[in-house]
C-alpha cells in the first residue's frame, strides 16, 4: 500500500520496513536500481488519519508515519525580467533537458522553462563542474525541483511564472506502540546513503538512503543490444534521468537479535543477496608482486603440488603485462618476454586443476580522448573487449585493483587526468562503481558464452576487488568501511596495501556486521616478508578466517624452514578439512547476512561491549578464535573474553565456563583457539585441490 503527501511518496513495504521517497524528475520510481533490485512484498494498508501545515500523520496496521511539510514559497521570486545572483542546490533536472541547454541566453534559457509544466525555475551560468550528462557547452538547466539557494557569483537563477518552491527533504518519524523508534532530525549521518548496519540491539531502527538513484539494464556493462532505447544508447541503458535525493528506506530493528537478523534478511531482500561463491575460492589462493617466469611460474605450481601444500588459486599481480609507456592502459601488451605463450600457461593451470585471475588498474578511455566516461559506448566496448580477451583465453576472473596512480572514475564524474586514483559522485566511489563494472563484465562473461557451452571449470562468478578506499590502519572507525549499499553483491573484496595483522582482523570481523560483506579479508602474510614467527601468526589468522589469500611478498612456504613449512601444510590441511561446514557456512551467510566469522556480539548482545570487541570472533559457529598480534615474541599472551557457555582448549582440552575473562599464551604455530561444547562441525578428508575432495564419507566432529 502507498500514499502520495505533497511531493512524497509513503509506502509500507512489509511489518518492519517503510519507504519514504520524493518525486524524482520522471515521477516516482518502481524500476530496480543500483542499490535496490527487489520491493516485492505484500501490500500493506496505509491511510493519511491527519493533515495539517506541519505535515501528515499517515497510519498503517504495524506503525504510524508523520511526513513533515517539505514545501516553502521562494521569496520573493526571481523572475526572468530580475534573476537573483543564486544557485540551485539538490535540484533534479526537468526530464526534457537532463543535459541541460547550450542556451544563447537568459531570455532562451527561460522560455525553455515556460515551455515546459514540470519546471519550476532555472538556473543559468558558467559550468562548476563538468557532468557527463550535461550537452556540450551546457549553460542552462530547467529544474523539475530544488532544495536550497546559494549566493553565487557565476550563475542566475529565476522561478518560473507558475511560481516556485523549495522543496525540503521532510521531516520523517516513525512511530511503533506509542513510541518513536525513528526521527530523521536525531538522524545525524553525514552519508545516509551509505552502508553501515548498527550492531545488534543498539538502536530501534535504521534508515537507508537510495542515491545517487539509477537504473541498471539487466546486461549491465556488456555492451548494449541493438533493442536499446535509442534515448539511452550513449550510456549503454543505464538510465540517470529519474536521480533524486532522498529515497529513504527505514528498517525497523526491534529490540531483540532476532527481529535485527530479521531486518538484515529484509536488507538482503530488498538490495540483493551476496551470490554464491565457486566452492574453490574456501581454497588457497596465492599471488606475489613479483617478475615471474612462465617456467618459473610453472615450477613453482609443481612444487606446491610435490610438497603436499593445498592450493586452488595462483594468479598473476600487474606483471603479466607491459607497464612502460602507457601500455598498462591497454588489454594487447602482455609481458610476452616473460610469458612467451599464455594459451599454454593456461591449459597447464587447467590440467593442475588450478584456476587463475590477473591484476587490473584500468586506464579511463575518456583520459587518453578516446571516448566518453563511464557509462558510454566506447568506454563499454574497451573494456568489454579487453577482459573478455583474456577470459576467451582461459583467464577464470580479475582483480579490479583500485591502488594505482590512476582508476577508472565514478559514473557521471569527468575525473580522467593520469594521476586520479579516487573519485566520487553523490557518495558513489569509484571503488565500489568498479567493484560492478568488473563483477558484471565476468558475470556477463559467464552467462553470455561459458555456460552456453557448458563449460562448467570456471565455476559461479566471482572477482577480487576493494572493499573500500582507504588502505585500512588499525584503530580506524569501523564507520570509515561505509560504501554503496550494493557493494555487497560483488565479491569478494580486500582491504588494501599495506595493511598489518591487527588490521586485517578489525576489517573482517566489523565487516560482517555493519558491512554484510562475509567474504572480506586482507593480503595473507602482509606487503613485507617478516620472520618466520610473524608468517606462522598471519597463517593460522587466515586458515581460521574468510578468505585465505596469500600477497604481497615472498610468502612460498619452502622459502622458510622445514619446520615453518610443515607447520604451514598443517594449517592448510586443517582448513581443508572443514571445507564441508565452510561451504555450508559461506552459502548460509549469502541467504541471511549470517557471517561465519562472527563478532561476538552477534550471540551475545547483552555482554556488550566485552562482546563486540573485534579482535576475537566466532568461526564456524563452535570455533573461539583470538588471534595474538605481537610477532615479535614466540610465546605471546593476551586476554581473552570467554562467552557463555562451556568451551575447550582446543590444544590442552581444558575447559572454561563463560563469561569471563582469561588470559591465553600460546607459541608461534598456535592461535588461541577454543571449541564450544554441545557444536558440530562436518569435516572431510584430506585434499590439494577442492573439487578433489572425496565428500562420499564426512565427519561430524563434536
Amino acid at each position: 500500500g502507498e500514499v502520495t503527501v505533497d511531493d512524497f511518496r509513503v509506502q509500507g513495504l512489509s511489518p518492519t520496513l517503510i519507504r519514504v521517497e520524493p518525486r524524482g524528475p520522471l515521477g516516482y520510481e518502481n524500476r530496480t536500481t543500483f542499490a535496490v533490485v527487489n520491493r516485492s512484498w505484500g501490500d500493506l494498508e496505509l491511510a493519511v488519519v491527519n493533515r495539517s501545515e506541519e505535515g501528515a500523520w499517515i497510519s498503517g496496521e504495524h506503525y504510524e508515519v508523520f511526513v513533515g511539510s517539505q514545501l516553502a514559497p521562494v521569496v520573493p521570486s526571481p523572475t526572468c525580467a530580475s534573476p537573483a545572483a543564486l544557485d540551485a542546490e539538490g535540484n533534479n533536472r526537468v526530464a526534457a533537458f537532463p543535459g541541460g541547454i547550450n542556451a544563447t541566453g537568459m531570455q532562451q534559457c527561460c522560455d525553455a522553462c515556460e515551455a515546459d509544466a514540470s519546471c519550476v525555475g532555472w538556473v543559468f551560468g558558467a559550468q562548476e563542474k563538468t557532468k557527463f550528462s550535461d550537452v556540450p557547452g551546457a549553460n542552462c538547466w530547467p529544474l523539475a525541483r530544488f532544495s536550497a539557494l546559494s549566493p553565487s557569483t557565476t550563475r542566475k537563477f529565476a522561478c518560473s511564472s507558475r511560481g516556485c518552491q523549495v522543496a525540503r527533504l521532510p521531516t520523517v518519524k516513525v512511530v511503533v506502540d506509542g513510541a518513536v523508534v525513528y526521527d530523521s532530525t536525531a538522524d545525524k549521518r553525514r552519508s545516509p546513503n551509505l552502508l553501515h548496519w548498527p550492531s545488534p540491539t543498539t538502536q530501534p531502527a535504521y534508515a537507508l538512503t537510495d542515491f545517487p538513484r539509477f537504473h541498471v539494464p539487466e546486461w549491465a556493462t556488456a555492451p548494449a543490444p541493438g533493442t536499446v532505447d535509442p534515448h539511452l544508447a550513449k550510456t549503454n541503458g543505464y538510465d540517470f534521468s529519474n536521480n533524486v535525493n532522498g529515497d529513504t528506506y527505514i528498517f525497523l530493528l526491534g529490540s531483540t537479535t532476532g527481529q535485527w537478523r530479521s531486518s538484515r534478511e529484509e536488507f538482503l531482500h530488498l538490495c540483493g543477496q551476496v551470490p554464491l561463491l565457486p566452492d574453490y575460492a574456501y581454497g588457497t589462493w596465492f599471488t606475489w608482486w613479483h617478475p615471474y617466469t612462465q617456467d618459473d611460474a610453472e615450477a613453482e605450481v609443481k612444487r606446491w603440488t610435490s610438497d603436499g601444500l593445498p592450493l586452488d588459486i595462483w594468479g598473476l599481480d600487474m606483471n603479466w603485462r607491459n607497464t612502460t609507456d602507457h601500455e598498462d592502459w591497454f588489454y594487447n601488451y602482455p609481458a610476452s618476454q616473460l610469458f612467451p605463450n599464455y594459451t599454454n600457461w593456461f591449459s597447464f593451470l587447467k590440467s593442475q586443476g588450478l584456476r587463475t585471475y590477473f591484476n587490473d588498474h584500468p586506464y579511463p578511455v575518456a583520459g587518453r580522448g578516446a571516448g566518453g566516461l563511464q557509462t558510454s559506448p566506447e568506454e563499454i566496448k574497451f573494456r568489454w573487449e579487453g577482459l573478455t580477451q583474456w577470459m576467451d583465453e582461459g583467464l577464470t576472473f580479475w582483480w579490479f585493483d583500485h591502488n594505482w596512480g590512476f582508476s577508472i572514475p565514478a559514473p557521471m564524474e569527468n575525473s580522467t587526468a593520469p594521476e586520479v586514483t579516487s573519485s566520487y559522485w553523490d557518495g558513489l566511489s569509484n571503488g565500489a562503481w568498479g567493484t560492478h563494472v568488473y563483477y558484471s563484465n565476468v558475470d556477463q562473461y559467464n552467462t553470455q558464452v561459458r555456460e552456453k557451452k557448458g563449460d562448467k571449470f570456471y565455476g559461479r562468478t566471482m572477482t577480487l576487488t576493494k572493499a573500500f578506499l582507504p588502505d585500512w590502519v588499525a584503530g580506524m572507525e569501523p564507520v570509515g568501511m561505509q560504501e554503496n549499499p550494493a557493494q555487497h553483491r560483488y565479491p569478494v573484496w580486500w582491504t588494501g596495501d599495506r595493511v598489518t595483522l591487527e588490521a586485517s582482523v578489525q576489517t573482517m570481523v566489523n565487516a560482517g556486521v555493519h558491512d554484510l560483506k562475509p567474504f572480506l579479508h586482507s593480503d595473507c602474510g602482509g606487503d613485507y616478508r617478516g620472520p618466520a614467527g610473524d608468517y606462522l601468526r598471519w597463517a593460522a589468522q587466515c586458515v581460521y578466517g574468510s578468505i585465505l589469500r596469500f600477497h604481497g611478498d615472498d610468502h612460498r612456504p619452502w622459502t622458510y624452514t622445514e619446520e615453518v613449512e610443515g607447520t604451514i601444510r598443517g594449517l592448510l590441511q586443517t582448513r581443508y578439512k572443514l571445507l564441508p561446514s565452510l561451504i555450508a557456512a559461506g552459502a548460509k551467510a549469502t541467504q541471511t547476512g549470517e557471517p561465519y566469522v562472527a563478532r561476538c556480539d552477534l550471540h551475545w548482545p547483552e555482554h556488550a561491549p566485552a562482546s563486540a570487541s573485534w579482535d576475537q570472533y566466532l568461526f564456524l559457529d563452535d570455533f573461539l578464535v583470538a588471534p595474538i598480534f605481537n610477532t615479535t615474541h614466540n610465546a605471546s599472551s593476551r586476554t581473552v573474553w570467554i562467552p557463555p557457555g562451556t568451551w575447550e582448549d582446543a590444544y590442552s582440552g581444558e575447559e572454561v565456563v563463560g563469561p569471563r575473562t582469561v588470559e591465553a599464551r600460546q607459541p608461534y604455530e598456535r592461535i588461541p583457539l577454543w571449541h564450544r561444547r554441545g557444536g558440530a562441525v562436518v569435516s572431510a578428508g584430506e585434499a590439494l585441490r577442492v573439487e578433489d575432495q572425496d565428500w562420499s564419507q564426512l565427519a561430524v566432529d563434536v
